[in-house]
């Protein structure tokens, strides 16, 4: 696991990324779109690979309300309770 800095805190802090899946068949895959122009194009584009290459159980779509702010506490809740993985698109 590497390190990386946290900007989105008061204060940035350390952290550690997500360990990482072997493989995506049977896992349940999020996407993200955090509301950047075109990101949903990109999004679309991914969806169409993962089914045709990864063959997860389940994709799921969600979207932040702006780009410009954190996601909402019950979205990331969401998220974070019914995921295996997330990807998260920026785009414009």
């Amino acid at each position: 696991m590497n390190d990386y800095l946290d900007p989105t805190d008061s204060v940035a802090r350390p952290r550690k990324t997500a360990v990482r899946p072997r493989h995506l068949e049977g896992t349940v895959v999020t996407l993200l779109d955090i509301s950047k122009a075109k990101g949903n194009h990109l999004l679309d584009r991914l969806e169409e690979l993962l089914r045709e290459r990864a063959h997860p159980r389940a994709i799921l779509r969600r979207r932040k309300p702006t780009f410009a702010r954190p996601a909402p506490d019950a979205l990331r809740r969401e998220v974070v309770g019914g995921t295996d993985v997330v990807i998260e698109a920026l785009a414009d």
